[in-house]
């Protein structure tokens, strides 16, 4: 990485998950940004446990910017 260069981060819109929702994440890594995921799904969607298949559409949702 160059002096110019700014690491980049993870983002995710909860929206393009869960349509209507505007809750928006960004971190460092894919560690730390599903943690935020985690606990906004738990606290706000009623989330006790990750299928599958919610697993690999918040995976899908996330963006590297």
């Amino acid at each position: 990485m160059t002096t110019n260069e700014r690491p980049k981060r993870k983002h995710i819109a909860c929206g393009d998950v869960v349509a209507g929702c505007a809750f928006t994440a960004s971190a460092e890594d894919d560690q730390e940004l599903i943690a935020k995921v985690a606990e906004h799904a738990a606290h706000d969607h009623g989330v006790e446990h990750v299928t599958p298949e919610l697993a690999e559409k918040v995976k899908a949702a996330i963006r590297t910017a």
